[in-house]
C-alpha cells in the first residue's frame, strides 16, 4: 500500500512538472506591441485608519479618430482596495476618456478628491473633483480658469487646498525684481480702456499695439533668462499660487491666499487647520530666474499672515511636512554652493512662536549619502519615511532623531534591490508601487501583517518570456567601483554567440538598477529579438555618494566611457557574448556619451544615439537645462580658460573621428536638448560621408520614449533594433 502511494505521488509530481514545463515552453515572446499592454501607478491615497486605499491607474487606450484610423490615448482611472480584507480585490471607481489622478482621502474617511481632465471637452483644463467614499456620483468643485492641481484636504474635511497656475499678467501690482527688458518699466504698454492700441498711434498706443501681439505669442518676445518649459517657448511666465475652496458648497467663492510673482510650492496643512505650509523663492529683488534659494512658508487659511518659518542663505528648502502634533517641521534642503552636485537631505526643526529653529539633519553626505525622493511621516509614530536613489535602487528608509542612520524599510522586492516609484501611508499600513525585473509596476503593502502584493498591474507578463539581469560590479584603476547588470538573449542556445546592445542611461546624474521599470519593456524586447543587453551606472550616477555623483565635473566624456567600456570588456568573458557584433545606444546623457564613445572607440558594429547633447556651447544657447553646461563644466563656454574644455567635451568637434554606423533619434518638440544639436551632428557626418540617419518627431518633446505618442514610442523601438539588425545579421571580423 505504501509503494502505490509512492507511485501515485510519483506520478503527481511528473504531472505537474510536464504541466509547469510545457507552460514555461509555451510562453511568448515580448513584442513592441506589449507596450500598449503595461500599467502604471499615477497616485496613492491610504486613509487615515489604513482600512482602504485608492489609487490612479495610468494606461494606453485605443480609439479611432474622425477618419475612423487606429490610434491610442493615455488614460487614468482610481480603483479602491478594501485593506481590512485578506485579499482584496480592486474596485473601478472612475471610467471613460478621463485623466484621473492625484487621488487623496480626507482625514475622516468621508471623500475622496482628485484631479480630472476630461477628454471629450476639447480644451479644457484639468480641475478638482470630489467623490463620498461610501458610493456615489462624482461632482466638479472647481472651474478656475487656469485649471487646479494637487488638492489637499483640511484636517476637519471641510475644505481643500488647490493649487492653480496664474499667467503674468493675471496677477496684480508688479514684482519686486527688475522687469530685466532693456529701458522699459512694468506695465508700460498698457493704456486706459477708453483709447484703443495702435499702429499709428503715439509711443503708449504702439507698445500696447506691439503688447496685444505678443500675448498671442506672435511674435514670441523674450526677456527672461528661463525662457523655455520642457516642450516649448514660454508664451507668458506662470506662478503657482495656493487656493482654498468649500467642496461641499459650490456657492461658495474660491479664495485665492497666495500673491505676488513667485511659486508657491509643496503646501500642506498644520494640524491646527489655521495655517498652511509651503516652499517658495523668497520675494526679494533678485530676478527667480537666478537664485536657487528657497525658503520654508507659513500663511494662515485667510491669507492675513505670510511669513517665513525657516530660510537661510545659501540653502533651498523643499516638501514641508508637519509632524502629528505640529510641534516639528519635517523637510528636504540642500546648499546651493555646487547646484548641480548637492544631494538633498532630510531635516527636521522645532517650531515656535518666531519660526523654526536651526535645522537637525538626518540624512547628509556624513550621514546617509544619497539623494531623497518623497518623505512622510509615520502616523503612528515620530519617525520619517522617505525613499532615495541607492546602488541601483530605490528602497523605502526610515529615520528618526532617535537613530544614528537610517534603516531600511522596504528595501528588496523579488530578491533584488526594490524600485519604489510612489508610496503614501495611513495608520499602520504603507501602501507602495514598486517595480522589479520580473514586473515594471506592482502595488504592495507593508503593514503588522507583513509584505504583500495587492495589485499585479501588469499579469499577462506571467505569460511572456524574458530575461532577469545579473549583477556585477568592477573596480577601475582608480578605485572607482562600478556596478553593472547584463541580460541575455531569452532564447539562448549553447555554443552559439549573440549580439550585444550597450544602453547608457541619461542625466549623467540618473540611475539605473535590475528593475528600471523605464526601460523594461526596451531590454525585454531587444533580448526577445536575439540580443543581448548590459548596462551600467558609470560614475556621475545617483545612488553611490556624493564623489561619486561629483566625477563628472569637467569629465562628461573620459571618465563615464572609461566605465563603460571597462564593463563591455568584463562582459566579453561570457560565452555567448560576440565581441564582433557589439552595438551601443543611449537617450540624453546617454546619446551624449554613445557618441563620444565611438568617436574614441571603434569597436561598435553601429550605434543609435538618442535626444543627445553633442555640442556643449550650442546646449547652453538652446537647452532647457542650460545651466548643466555653467554648474558641471565650470564656467561659460565663451571664457578662453573654457575652451580646451568645450572641445575635449564635445562629441561634434570631435566628428572627424567617428567611423560607426550611426543613426540620430530626436524630437522636434523638444526643448530640454534643442533639435539643432542633432542637426549639427548629422550634417557634419553627411559632409563627411559617413554612414548617417537622421529621425526626426514630429509634435514631440524630450519624453517621447517614456510619455510619448504611442505609436511614436513603438515606432523609435522598432526602428533601433532594425537599425542594429541591418549589422547584426552581416558576416563580420569587428572595426
Amino acid at each position: 500500500m505504501a509503494g502505490t502511494k509512492a507511485n501515485i505521488v510519483h506520478v503527481l509530481t511528473l504531472l505537474i512538472l510536464c504541466t509547469t514545463l510545457r507552460a514555461e515552453t509555451e510562453r511568448d515572446a515580448i513584442t513592441t506591441t506589449d507596450l500598449l499592454r503595461l500599467k502604471s501607478i499615477n497616485g496613492i491615497t491610504v486613509a487615515e485608519d489604513g482600512s482602504c486605499a485608492v489609487y490612479a491607474v495610468r494606461s494606453i487606450s485605443p480609439s479611432k479618430t474622425e477618419q475612423d484610423q487606429q490610434e491610442y490615448e493615455y488614460r487614468s482611472h482610481l480603483f479602491y482596495l478594501d485593506l481590512l480584507q485578506d485579499e482584496p480585490q480592486p474596485r473601478q471607481l472612475t471610467f471613460g476618456a478621463k485623466n484621473d489622478h492625484s487621488p487623496t482621502i480626507s482625514q475622516d474617511g468621508r471623500y475622496l478628491a482628485f484631479v480630472r481632465r476630461d477628454f471629450t471637452e476639447p480644451g479644457s483644463r484639468q480641475q478638482a473633483w470630489i467623490m463620498p467614499m461610501d458610493g456615489g456620483e462624482a461632482s466638479e468643485v472647481t472651474q478656475l480658469p487656469h485649471g487646479a492641481a494637487h488638492p489637499i484636504w483640511s484636517p476637519n474635511g471641510r475644505r481643500l487646498l488647490i493649487t492653480s497656475g496664474i499667467p503674468f499678467n493675471d496677477l496684480e501690482g508688479e514684482p519686486a525684481w527688475p522687469t530685466e527688458r532693456p529701458e522699459r518699466q512694468w506695465q508700460d504698454d498698457t493704456i486706459p480702456p477708453e483709447n484703443s492700441a495702435s499702429p499709428d498711434g503715439d509711443e503708449q498706443e504702439i507698445r500696447a499695439w506691439l503688447a496685444q501681439h505678443a500675448a498671442k505669442g506672435n511674435p514670441f518676445v523674450i526677456t527672461n533668462l528661463d525662457f523655455q518649459d520642457e516642450g516649448a517657448l514660454r508664451k507668458q511666465r506662470r506662478f503657482k499660487h495656493l487656493f482654498l475652496i468649500d467642496p461641499h458648497d459650490p456657492s461658495v467663492e474660491p479664495i485665492q491666499l497666495t500673491q505676488d510673482y513667485y511659486d508657491h510650492n509643496d503646501p500642506a496643512f498644520m494640524p491646527d487647520g489655521r495655517h498652511i505650509v509651503y516652499s517658495a523663492k523668497k520675494p526679494t529683488e533678485i530676478h527667480p530666474d537666478r537664485t536657487y534659494e528657497h525658503a520654508l512658508w507659513q500663511i494662515t487659511i485667510d491669507g492675513s499672515e505670510d511669513q517665513p518659518l525657516l530660510q537661510q542663505p545659501g540653502w533651498t528648502f523643499t516638501q514641508p511636512r508637519p509632524s502629528r502634533d505640529g510641534t516639528v517641521i519635517a523637510f528636504t534642503g540642500r546648499p546651493i554652493d555646487d547646484p548641480e552636485y548637492r544631494i538633498k537631505q532630510v531635516g527636521i526643526a522645532a517650531i515656535n512662536g518666531n519660526g523654526a529653529s536651526d535645522p537637525v539633519w538626518l540624512t547628509g553626505e556624513d550621514i546617509f549619502d544619497s539623494y531623497i525622493w518623497k518623505i512622510r511621516w509615520l502616523p503612528t509614530q515620530s519617525a520619517l519615511l522617505f525613499t532615495a536613489l541607492r546602488e541601483g535602487g530605490v528602497p523605502i528608509m526610515l529615520t528618526s532623531p532617535g537613530l544614528l542612520e537610517p534603516t531600511n524599510f522596504v528595501s528588496e522586492l523579488d530578491s533584488q534591490p526594490v524600485f519604489t516609484m510612489d508610496y503614501a501611508v495611513g495608520g499602520g499600513a504603507v501602501v507602495y508601487a514598486a517595480g522589479s525585473d520580473r514586473n515594471p509596476c506592482v502595488l504592495r503593502i507593508r503593514d503588522a501583517g507583513g509584505d504583500r502584493l495587492l495589485v499585479d498591474l501588469n499579469p499577462w507578463i506571467i505569460n511572456r518570456t524574458i530575461s532577469r539581469p545579473k549583477e556585477g560590479w568592477l573596480t577601475r584603476p582608480d578605485g572607482t567601483r562600478i556596478q553593472y547588470w547584463i541580460l541575455e538573449p531569452t532564447e539562448l542556445e549553447e555554443g552559439k554567440t549573440y549580439p550585444l546592445i550597450v544602453q547608457i542611461h541619461g542625466g549623467p546624474q540618473w540611475m539605473w538598477g535590475s528593475a528600471a521599470p523605464s526601460m523594461w519593456h526596451e531590454f525585454q524586447l531587444m533580448c526577445n529579438r536575439g540580443y543581448g543587453v548590459v548596462y551600467c551606472n558609470p560614475r556621475g550616477s545617483s545612488g553611490y555618494g556624493s564623489d561619486f555623483l561629483r566625477a563628472t565635473f569637467q569629465d562628461w566624456g573620459h571618465g563615464p566611457a572609461g566605465d563603460v567600456l571597462a564593463v563591455v570588456d568584463q562582459v566579453m568573458f561570457d560565452d555567448w557574448v560576440d565581441r564582433d557584433r557589439l552595438f551601443v545606444t543611449g537617450g540624453s546623457y546617454g546619446g551624449y556619451l554613445a557618441t563620444w564613445i565611438i568617436a574614441h572607440d571603434h569597436r561598435f558594429k553601429a550605434a543609435v544615439s538618442q535626444r543627445g547633447v553633442y555640442d556643449m556651447a550650442t546646449f547652453f544657447g538652446e537647452g532647457h537645462q542650460w545651466r548643466m553646461v555653467t554648474d558641471m563644466e565650470g564656467g561659460f563656454p565663451w571664457e578662453a580658460r573654457m575652451r580646451t574644455v568645450m572641445q575635449r567635451e564635445s562629441p561634434f568637434l570631435n566628428v572627424q573621428r567617428i567611423r560607426t554606423p550611426l543613426m540620430i533619434l530626436h524630437s522636434l518638440n523638444d526643448f530640454r536638448v534643442g533639435v539643432s544639436q542633432a542637426l549639427m551632428m548629422y550634417r557634419a557626418l553627411k559632409a563627411l560621408n559617413r554612414p548617417v540617419e537622421l529621425v526626426l518627431y514630429p509634435d514631440a518633446d524630450h519624453n517621447l520614449s517614456r510619455r510619448g505618442d504611442p505609436e511614436q514610442r513603438m515606432d523609435r523601438l522598432n526602428r533601433i533594433i532594425e537599425f542594429f539588425d541591418r549589422y547584426a545579421t552581416e558576416a563580420t571580423t569587428g572595426n
